[in-house]
């Protein structure tokens, strides 16, 4: 019997050592996998974390996306917008009559400081310092005197003005043989540089200048058949005293050469013999609108042009009202124009 029972315990020792055992290896397998389960959730959170800033990111992208979609839906809008308005204008222009030119040149002749310049640029912008001006070569002034408008085409008429310089007429003479000119505008003076008193030597230098020998050159069949008009401007009448018809009368004897000489072509052209000054005005308000009524025809008048014309021939006094033209009233030395 004690046999039999220390064989069961034996059995029963053995088998709770093999039980054991079993058990021991079920619970490092446990514990292994435990430690593994551990790293998948620490890789579960991690992968977690990236897919939260992954999704943050793409709503971030989706809002700028929408964003930019919408600003395109903008700049869409804005470009169909513009589009109508370029249609709407181009229709607008296409009803419009169609502007043209029709240009009409005077071309400006003497010695230096005659008063040329003053005379021309001072008509073609009115806000020009004459003080300011230099001599130069040539100079080329435009002004645009109307506009006529037809159901198709609306014409400018404008002036353009060649004023060349003292020492240049021998070149202004190549022009009027190959340009077509409307108009010519002759000026001479009766006083200096300064403009202070009758200069009779300065008369004469401008008598041999203009000569007749040199006249004909300027008077050769291209210029006879397209100009219009000249006109001798006798500048800077202020230096003579008297009554305005006095000082004309004056001012032409000192020239009646030159204006003798002039009147020869008259069978030919329109000759015109002004005296005035530049300086003050005199008589420049009736030059330029001489050139308009004998230079523009009469279908390319507008209203304005009219309302000037007729404001030029009902000019303010020049000068203070009861002084002899002779003894105007001077501005200030930096106001005056010593003109070429």
């Amino acid at each position: 019997m004690t046999v039999v029972l220390s064989i069961l315990f034996g059995l029963i020792a053995m088998a709770c050592g093999a039980v054991a055992v079993v058990l021991y290896s079920q619970v490092s397998r446990l514990k292994g996998q435990l430690r593994d389960a551990d790293k998948h959730i620490l890789a579960l959170r991690d992968a977690r974390l990236q897919l939260d800033t992954a999704q943050a990111q793409g709503n971030q992208l989706t809002q700028m996306l929408e964003e930019a979609r919408t600003e395109d839906r903008k700049k869409v809008d804005w470009l169909d917008h513009q589009q109508q308005e370029i249609d709407w204008l181009r229709a607008e222009l296409e009803k419009r009559p169609k502007i043209t030119q029709k240009r009409y040149k005077v071309l400006t002749l003497g010695i230096k400081w005659t008063g040329k310049t003053s005379l021309t640029l001072k008509w073609a912008n009115p806000l020009i310092d004459l003080g300011a001006l230099q001599g130069t070569k040539i100079e080329r002034y435009e002004r645009t005197v109307s506009h006529v408008t037809t159901k198709e085409v609306t014409t400018e008429h404008v002036f353009e003005v060649g004023d060349w310089g003292g020492e240049h007429i021998v070149d202004a003479q190549q022009e009027l043989i190959m340009d077509e000119i409307h108009g010519l505008l002759m000026v001479v003076d009766l006083a200096g540089k300064d403009g202070q008193r009758l200069d009779p030597a300065r008369i004469q230098e401008q008598l041999r200048e203009f000569q007749p020998q040199s006249l004909q050159y300027f008077f050769g069949p291209k210029t006879l058949a397209s100009c219009k008009t000249v006109v001798l401007f006798i500048n800077k009448s202020d230096v003579l005293a008297g009554t305005p018809a006095e000082v004309e009368r004056e001012a032409r004897g000192y020239y009646k050469t030159l204006i003798d000489v002039l009147e020869r072509y008259k069978t030919h052209i329109d000759v015109r013999v002004m005296v005035g000054s530049a300086t003050y005005g005199h008589s420049t308000h009736l030059l330029f609108s001489h050139f308009v009524e004998r230079i523009l025809p009469k279908n390319a008048y507008d209203t304005q042009l009219l309302q000037r014309m007729k404001a030029d021939a009902n000019p303010q006094p020049p000068h203070p009202p009861g002084l002899p033209v002779g003894t105007a009233r001077l501005p200030p030395p930096q106001a005056r124009f010593n003109g070429r």
